[in-house]
């Protein structure tokens, strides 16, 4: 952590204490125990059991099962969060991910896919709905839901697409709040997840099959006589797209980007595309907006901008030990995968997303956890050496201390 975030250590306590105020019924005993543990989770330099959380702070083992077993409102926290620390112009990202699980006996244990392996593993799966700061480039968590095991599903008659739009329809009115568009990859191109989602007011962003079934607009004059007016016209060739109908809107050294409205014979809609051509591969892409209003270059930009949900997970899963939860029950298994997430967002509210845009380098998860446990040890030792902080000298020796190992992004 660079000097100018050193700071940022007060910050966490004066932002979690102002935000747990705002949280009425939070009571007093749970409030003490969240703003301990976040400065914890912050510096825990191992894995991120219970026993080792107690090993670091203030409270005991059986404590700790004890508040992490209670209900936390988790999406309060983190949309007061997002409105203290984010711009103005937000979408909303939503991806499931895999989480490593042993035993047999943590409820929703199951065979679920593995992205960055691309295969099917045991394990568990998280659903993680997040807000995107557009101007900052960053994503921040909302709420994070444990995908059910399969015999769940059946005896809800659900399939996995009914859960994610559960997921999502269960924070519509906070997403409503914040956010016009959700921004989901081309897993979720199915108009069984799409039209419950736009009927519940938000419209999507997606990626589309490279086939898709799409036709063009009819726009030539009514024919005479009787009879239902032509709304539709050809089918849409992918391989070769109508350039008079399906225009250029941006060119650059790597590919040339078309969009138009085209009607979506799937989900049974008018939509808008952005058609992208690779030049060097010969191949392309196509995204898909359910706001055909929406200018192409914002769909563009804001498609890229879901990517950000995988770097947030990423850091939750190398930094914050959202894989390292041991707990067997639902409420602690909830508990930690959403304290995993919320804590990364604390860390880019008070030491990145604080700053002026113009003086932000790359935001460093590692860099902020080794500055946490940094000072946690300093802070014991010098306490110990019963150390004069007003000393200049020793100062500048604390500080050294803090910026030990500390790594670029």
């Amino acid at each position: 952590m660079t000097s100018t975030n050193l700071h940022a250590f007060g910050k966490v306590k004066h932002l979690v204490d102002a935000i747990l105020n705002e949280i009425s019924i939070t009571a007093k005993p749970q409030y003490k125990f969240m703003i301990s543990l976040f400065e914890v989770w912050l510096g825990l330099p191992v894995r991120y059991t219970i026993l080792n959380l107690s090993r670091f702070g203030n409270y005991c083992e059986k404590n700790i099962r004890l508040h992490m077993e209670r209900k936390f409102d988790f999406t309060f926290f983190n949309k007061h969060l997002i409105r203290r620390s984010c711009g103005q112009e937000l979408i909303a990202a939503f991806d499931p991910t895999y989480i490593t699980k042993s035993g047999n006996h943590t409820p929703g244990l199951g065979i679920w896919w593995s992205g960055s392996e691309s295969r099917a593993k045991k394990g568990l799966e998280l659903g993680c709905l997040s807000i995107v700061d557009v101007e900052a480039g960053t994503a921040m968590p909302l709420r994070s839901v444990q995908t059910p095991g399969r015999k769940e599903l059946k005896e809800k008659n659900w399939t996995l697409i009914d859960h994610y739009i559960d997921v999502i329809t269960g924070q519509i009115t906070t997403l409503k709040e914040m956010v016009k568009y959700l921004t989901v990859d081309g897993y979720f191109m199915k108009k069984d997840f799409i039209n419950p989602i736009v009927k519940a007011g938000l419209h999507i962003i997606t990626k589309m099959r490279p086939d898709a079934n799409l036709r063009y607009l009819y726009t030539g004059p009514r024919r005479p006589g009787r009879g239902r007016p032509k709304l539709y016209d050809d089918k849409v060739d992918c391989d070769k797209i109508d350039k008079r109908r399906i225009r250029e809107f941006q060119i650059d050294n790597d590919a040339i980007y078309y969009s138009g409205v085209v009607y979506s014979i799937s989900l049974q809609k008018k939509v808008r595309i952005v058609y992208i051509e690779h030049r060097v591969a010969g191949k392309y892409e196509i995204l898909l907006s359910t706001d055909t209003e929406l200018c192409p270059v914002s769909v563009l930009k804001y498609y890229r901008l879901r990517f950000q949900i995988e770097f947030l997970i990423r850091d939750a899963k190398q930094h914050a030990g959202l894989d390292d939860c041991q707990a067997r029950s639902a409420n602690k298994l909830d508990f930690h995968f959403n304290m995993s997430m919320t804590t990364v967002a604390i860390a880019k509210a008070t030491s990145w997303l604080c700053l002026p845009q113009s003086c932000r380098g790359p935001f460093s998860m590692r860099n902020v956890k080794v500055a946490y446990y940094n000072k946690f040890m300093t802070d014991r030792i010098f306490s110990i050496l019963g150390l004069d902080m007003n000393c200049k000298k020793i100062k500048r020796l604390y500080y050294k201390c803090l910026n030990t190992a500390e790594l670029a992004a």
